[in-house]
């Protein structure tokens, strides 16, 4: 027997050597193959559970962190920061002492990118600068300018280093952020519309706290959506859709309406009560931890609701006659699985015809930003101004 092992030893370089077969299994034609696949197909890998949160070491990126590590579903926190000031190494070091299951990661500056990002299943990229309360005029704009680097970075890492995991994005403006992420995702092959999304949590949040006070029920018992887009003037709440149904109730038009402004210029109220020019940075993070915390639900367990997520959407025209819309969604284990595109009432429908010329003129500018195209102020945000008695335009003469 030990005779035979050794011929059979011996006979074995001299086989392959004379194999002229070609070894599909190692060339290049079966990644090219496998390359190709993976446009079309899924990642088949189990998820590894982790999150990792860009921006970590802000406001906003610490109580998300919080938030996550205490979560079971949850098995690995990558926090990353560029910033040496927010002290992202300290942050991760302080949740260390938390007991709980979640391991966590720290990140300090653009060389860490890639540990931070590698085999994620969900990236967020939040925090940013807050300055102003996001408003659809200028100071939302220089907001934009001022965070636009660090979205456009990451989504280029994320389409390097983790192309499968789910990016959530809610830097402000998540209007403009969002365009900036799908379409420079697009720019790079690898954009997948169920893997994108921007967060707009906060504001649904706010509409069910709201409504659920005013009805006198349990705020988990009741779900308000929003639709349209994240900003003040692009937010749309559909109270006529809450349960239990406000017409029902008995519930006067002018209560709701009273409610959809209050919604619409949360930001705004928190800032004027805060007396420091700063947002409401703990329902921020509050409702953004939950976000992310239903997509990994989504993924690992079963599919689970976001009450409300700024997507391209299926089917445009049932949504309203728009490709791009926040509306609640169902995250399963490859990203969204189902659209749901709550009825509006008149008022609402009024509200969201007057939100798409802002919604369409965000998403242009992050859009733009993404492909090197030159951009334009949308043609209904031009008005026409009307010169009085005393208006200092030269008169022009007609010659005769």
């Amino acid at each position: 027997m030990l005779k035979q092992v050794k011929f059979l030893r011996r006979l074995t370089p001299y086989v392959t050597q004379r194999a002229t077969f070609q070894n599909f299994v190692m060339s290049d034609t079966l990644a090219r193959l496998e390359s190709e696949c993976e446009k079309c197909c899924y990642n088949p890998r189990l998820p590894s559970r982790k999150v990792t949160i860009v921006g970590a070491g802000t406001d906003v990126g610490r109580i998300v962190s919080l938030f996550l590590k205490q979560q079971r579903v949850i098995k690995t926190l990558a926090l990353y920061d560029d910033e040496p000031d927010r002290y992202v190494l300290g942050v991760g070091t302080d949740l260390a002492h938390i007991d709980t299951s979640t391991e966590i990661e720290a990140y300090q500056g653009k060389q860490f990118l890639k540990n931070a990002l590698h085999d994620a299943d969900v990236v967020l990229i939040c925090g940013g600068c807050y300055e102003l309360p996001p408003c659809c005029n200028e100071p939302d704009r220089e907001l934009f300018f001022k965070n636009m680097r660090i979205v456009r970075t990451t989504t280029i890492a994320v389409s390097q280093f983790c192309p499968y995991a789910v990016l959530a994005v809610q830097a402000p403006p998540v209007d403009c952020n969002y365009a900036l992420c799908a379409h420079t995702l697009k720019v790079l092959g690898t954009y997948n519309r169920r893997r994108v999304l921007g967060v707009n949590s906060v504001n649904a949040m706010r509409a069910n706290q709201l409504y659920s006070s005013m009805m006198g029920d349990d705020p988990s018992k009741s779900n308000v959506a929003v639709v349209g887009g994240c900003g003040r003037c692009t937010r749309v709440p559909v109270f006529s859709a809450a349960k239990p149904n406000p017409f029902d109730c008995n519930v006067p038009k002018k209560t709701l309406n009273c409610l959809s402004r209050l919604v619409r210029e949360a930001d705004d109220i928190i800032c004027r009560v805060k007396s420091n020019n700063e947002q409401g940075h703990l329902s921020i993070g509050f409702s953004t931890g939950r976000f992310v915390l239903n997509i990994m639900k989504g993924i690992v367990e079963t599919p689970s609701t976001l009450d409300s997520a700024l997507v391209e959407q299926s089917d445009p025209e049932k949504c309203y006659g728009m490709r791009v819309c926040a509306t609640p969604v169902t995250v399963g284990r490859y990203g969204i699985e189902q659209y749901t595109i709550p009825e509006l009432s008149e008022d609402e429908q009024q509200l969201l015809s007057e939100a798409k010329c802002d919604l369409e003129d965000m998403l242009n500018l992050g859009r733009c930003y993404a492909t090197g195209e030159e951009y334009t102020l949308h043609p209904c945000r031009y008005y026409e101004v009307e010169c009085g008695p005393t208006c200092p335009c030269p008169q022009v003469s007609s010659s005769k």
